[in-house]
């Protein structure tokens, strides 16, 4: 597992070889001069719980799932992060260690700014204000859905059923087979978005599989009866 504080990987003094990075604070005025682009494998660590992250991660590519953990060592998948979110910003503008690990799902490109440089941009630029607050509401936004889906629902099937509809809609991209969702995470990580052992989703994704609702290659599903899934929701 590698650390995203040692800044290792592919990196360059901006992102201009590989594209624009579309985030909330894209547009902002000397962002290019300050930023640093690298690229992380799968399972980096950008930082972890009670750390202090050095600086901001905007995420250009890939996705990255953030995380918190008991005493115990039970993990509890908070959400996952995608395009053009910033991660690190709330440990940052509190002056305290993160609250929540963050980890690459997969491949990522992301750019990083330092802590110092990213608080002078806020300083001097309202457009860095308006979008870091922009992305902190929808990230309220989506920790308030995952708690409703989280406390609302009654079995393990209801939660699962819920976080792949969710997906459908999110990520989703449709088939002659059906919707078709590559979600990147094993069976053990999934259970740690719905608060559940990875035996049971494993038995629940073969149910839904023999059921007709679903199709699994790895972890690509494509779901293949939606109001079948809908209904399992409900319940």
């Amino acid at each position: 597992m590698l650390s995203g504080n040692g800044l290792r990987g592919d990196e360059g003094s901006n992102g201009s070889a590989q594209g624009p990075c579309n985030s909330p604070i894209s547009e902002v005025r000397g962002l290019n001069k300050l930023k640093v682009t690298k690229s992380y494998p799968r399972g980096s660590v950008l930082f972890s719980e009670g750390q202090r992250p050095r600086g901001v991660y905007v995420l250009c590519e890939g996705r990255v799932k953030v995380s918190v953990a008991s005493a115990e060592g039970k993990i509890l998948v908070l959400r996952i992060a995608e395009v053009g979110d910033l991660l690190g910003v709330n440990a940052i503008l509190m002056g305290k260690p993160a609250s929540a690990t963050a980890e690459t799902l997969e491949p990522c490109r992301i750019d990083f700014v330092t802590s110092e440089d990213f608080l002078k941009l806020l300083e001097r630029d309202k457009k860095a204000y308006l979008g870091v607050a922009r992305a902190l509401s929808e990230k309220l936004t989506r920790v308030m859905d995952h708690a409703r889906l989280l406390l609302l629902s009654d079995s393990a099937a209801e939660k699962l059923a819920k976080l792949l509809v969710s997906w459908s809609d999110e990520q989703g991209k449709r088939t002659p087979q059906g919707v078709r969702i590559n979600s990147g995470m094993t069976h053990a990580e999934i259970a740690q978005m719905i608060c559940t052992s990875r035996e049971t989703v494993t038995r629940l994704l073969g149910d839904f599989q023999r059921e007709s609702i679903l199709s699994l290659t790895g972890s690509t599903i494509v779901v293949r009866d939606r109001k079948a899934l809908e209904s399992i929701a409900r319940n």
